[in-house]
C-alpha cells in the first residue's frame, strides 16, 4: 500500500511540476532582450522618408 501511495505522489508531483516548468521557461525567455532584425550601423548613411525615390508626375 505504501509503495502504491509513493508512486501516486510521485506521479502527482510530476504532473504539477510540468506546467510550472513551462511557465518558468516562458518567463525566462521573456526576460531576454529582443533581437534586432537590422543592426544599427552609425557609419552608414541613414535613409529617411525624403530620400525615397518618387515616380515623375504624369502629364
Amino acid at each position: 500500500m505504501t509503495l502504491l501511495m509513493l508512486l501516486l505522489y510521485m506521479l502527482l508531483g510530476a504532473l504539477l511540476a510540468w506546467p510550472c516548468w513551462l511557465l518558468l521557461r516562458r518567463a525566462q525567455r521573456a526576460r531576454q532582450p529582443l533581437r534586432c532584425v537590422k543592426p544599427y550601423r552609425p557609419g552608414l548613411p541613414q535613409t529617411g522618408a525624403s530620400d525615397t525615390p518618387t515616380a515623375p508626375p504624369a502629364s
